[in-house]
């Protein structure tokens, strides 16, 4: 199972940790591993690229954790801030589809 943890700060989103294998299909085949990976990934390198945030984060199989900066100026926050929301909109539509192999945990 994947356990996705989403941090929040003052209602905005300060990390997100990612554990885990989903175990739907062998390794290369697995649906659900890949959305995950797409999804959290394109957020990392959309947030270092488009926004050119400095970004502290973790990232090996299996695993993966992000921090995003707290007090960016406000325009740069609104943002970051509707680039994460749509990537947790992905992977909470994910979870619904496939709750016995992900889960989505909004803290």
């Amino acid at each position: 199972m994947i356990h996705v943890r989403v941090k929040r700060t003052d209602g905005h989103i300060t990390g997100i940790n990612v554990k885990g294998h989903s175990g739907s299909a062998p390794k290369g085949e697995d649906i659900v591993c890949a959305g995950v990976s797409a999804l959290v990934q394109t957020l990392y390198f959309s947030l270092q690229k488009l926004l050119q945030l400095e970004l502290e984060a973790k990232i090996r199989e299996g695993y993966f954790d992000m921090r995003i900066p707290q007090n960016l100026p406000e325009s740069l926050q609104e943002k970051t801030a509707l680039l994460a929301e749509a990537t947790l909109v992905g992977l909470a539509a994910m979870a619904k589809s496939y709750p016995e192999y992900l889960q989505v945990h909004d803290e």
